[in-house]
């Protein structure tokens, strides 16, 4: 079944190509390191490795400057071993807490935890909660303090995965937060809905699920894969409907978790005016336009993966793509082109 119905496909629109450009800083002497984008991931644990290094690598292929991954300590010697232009933080102390008799010191190692994930978050632009984040219950709590604690900072949340395990059993957490993206699938998505008393299967309507959903939880922005990426702050209804890849691996939607997240970092950069611009996107409108802008990108990212390695085509021969499908959407596109344009060149 399509992700919208014929009908609500109509009713769906598009942002321009131009917004979504503006957000973009321009390659500048003038700029310096981090003013492109700092994005910091929390995710990672003992079984889950991948996920967070494609999330990262991701949004350092589609142009942030730096990466930050909070990650389990049993995670991070694989993560930092899979790039170097990763940073990557092993905050989360599960097994040194795990038969710990010592209360007080249990407290202790796990207050320190938080401060250090408190410490990180003032030093980026757009947190992303959930790839490898696994469902053991002081991932989750650590999950929960930094959404808590990004919030308290005003940063653009991306959550996915297992982080929508938990907004799904806490929706207070995010409900009401205009600045946090969900990026859910199929699943997921049928599960935030039943949380929130939304027909997930519901096609009969001019108003999508996704919208309801979006409203439901107070204008936070869902953008629910699918054959059509159908994205909604619950007023505004996008619909991004290039061409993806056929082949669905594992790791594809970290991979657009990290092109959002650079997005999103670039619109936190354009609203501090850090380069000279026009403002002609207005701060509400950012999250809806760096979301449909990341599910353009990532279709077509694994579009051309797919047209080379056709079934065997892994996340890992997404990322690749990235960085010269950007050259060609950005740097050789004229300003005013159009989304086809831009695509296909």
């Amino acid at each position: 079944m399509s992700t919208l119905s014929k009908q609500q496909q109509e009713a769906a629109t598009v942002p321009t190509y131009t917004q979504y450009r503006s957000l973009v800083p321009p390659l500048s002497a003038h700029l310096h390191k981090g003013q492109g984008g700092r994005v910091g991931i929390l995710g990672g644990s003992s079984d889950y490795t991948g996920a967070p290094y494609f999330s990262g690598m991701s949004a350092l292929r589609l142009g942030a400057d730096l990466c930050h991954i909070i990650c389990d300590e049993d995670a991070a010697t694989a993560i930092k071993s899979y790039s170097p232009d990763i940073i990557v933080h092993p905050y989360i102390k599960i097994r040194a807490t795990a038969n710990l008799q010592d209360e007080k010191k249990s407290n202790a190692i796990w207050a320190q935890t938080f401060d250090d994930i408190g410490e990180l978050l003032k030093r980026i632009h757009v947190l992303v909660v959930g790839p490898g984040l696994s469902r053991d219950r002081q991932m989750l709590q650590c999950a929960k303090h930094a959404i808590e604690k990004a919030k308290e900072l005003e940063i653009p949340i991306v959550i996915d995965a297992d982080g929508l395990f938990l907004i799904q059993h806490e929706p207070e957490l995010i409900r009401g937060y205009s600045k946090a993206v969900l990026t859910p699938n199929i699943v997921e998505f049928g599960r935030l809905c039943s949380s929130q008393d939304v027909d997930a299967t519901d096609q009969s309507s001019v108003e999508p699920p996704v919208q309801k959903l979006a409203r439901a939880f107070g204008g936070v922005v869902i953008v629910q894969k699918g054959s059509i990426d159908a994205i909604s702050d619950g007023t505004t209804l996008y619909a991004a409907a290039n061409d993806g890849g056929l082949k669905r691996s594992g790791g594809q939607g970290d991979i657009l978790t990290g092109l959002l997240a650079t997005s999103l970092a670039w619109g936190a950069a354009y609203e501090k005016d850090v380069w000279e611009h026009d403002h002609s996107v207005q701060t509400q409108q950012i999250p809806m336009i760096a979301a449909f802008g990341a599910c353009v990108l990532n279709r077509e990212s694994s579009r051309l993966a797919f047209e080379k390695h056709k079934r065997s085509v892994q996340a890992s021969d997404v990322i690749p793509e990235i960085g010269p499908l950007f050259v060609t959407f950005y740097d050789k596109t004229r300003v005013k082109a159009g989304w086809g344009e831009a695509i296909y060149g």
